[in-house]
C-alpha cells in the first residue's frame, strides 16, 4: 500500500466528513467505577455513592458523575477508528457538551461516533473533530453529547486509514492489570 503524509490523511478525512463510525462495545458502569471517580476527583456529592440518599433524589438510584461519562468518551470511540497511521493522539478540546439523560449506576453505555472535520495543524498535527454521542441502556435518548477534538501525529510510514481496520489500535488497559480486565 502506498505510503500517505498528512496533507493526504487529511484530505482523506475530510473526505470522510458526516461518515458514521458505528458504536462501540457496551461497558458497564459499576458502583466501584463511581467510587473510584468520585475519591480521584474529590466529588462525593452523596447523589453518586448513596443508595438511600439517592432513593429520595430525581432518579430514585445513585447516578454517575457528567464528567465522569465524559472522560470515557476516548475509551468508547478509540476502537472506532483505524488509527494505524499515528504515533501519538492528545485530547485538545470538547465543544457542545450537552447531557441529556443521566447515566444510572449498574447501567451500560456504548459511544457512537460521526466524522465532523478535521484539518492540517501546526508541528504535523491532524486535528479531528469527532461528533459523539454516549447511549445508556436505561434511556431512549442520548445520555450525552460532545464534539471532541483530538490532534494526531502522523507516523513516517503511515498508510491511509480504512475504515475497514477500525479498532486495531485501541486504549487497552495497562500491562500491570489483570488479564481480563477492561478497567
Amino acid at each position: 500500500m502506498k505510503m500517505a503524509d498528512l496533507t493526504e490523511i487529511a484530505a482523506w478525512f475530510a473526505g470522510h466528513e458526516g461518515t458514521r463510525l458505528g458504536h462501540s462495545d457496551w461497558l458497564e458502569v459499576t458502583p466501584d467505577d463511581v467510587r473510584a471517580f468520585a475519591d480521584v476527583t474529590r466529588d462525593w456529592q452523596r447523589i453518586h455513592l448513596d443508595a438511600e440518599v439517592a432513593a429520595a433524589g430525581p432518579y430514585g438510584v445513585p447516578v454517575a458523575h457528567g464528567f465522569y461519562v465524559l472522560g470515557l468518551i476516548p475509551y468508547l470511540t478509540s476502537g472506532l477508528l483505524d488509527l494505524r497511521w499515528t504515533t501519538l493522539g492528545l485530547n485538545y478540546r470538547l465543544d457542545r457538551v450537552r447531557f441529556h439523560a443521566p447515566v444510572l449506576v449498574g447501567d451500560k453505555v456504548r459511544g457512537t461516533a460521526t466524522i465532523g472535520g478535521s484539518r492540517v495543524r501546526p508541528r504535523g498535527f491532524l486535528e479531528l473533530v469527532l461528533q459523539v454521542t454516549v447511549e445508556t441502556s436505561s434511556a431512549d435518548r442520548p445520555a450525552c453529547t460532545a464534539d471532541h477534538t483530538r490532534l494526531y501525529q502522523v507516523a513516517a510510514d503511515a498508510e491511509l486509514p480504512d475504515l475497514a481496520h477500525a479498532g486495531t489500535v485501541r486504549l487497552d488497559p495497562p500491562p500491570d492489570r489483570p488479564a481480563g480486565s477492561d478497567r
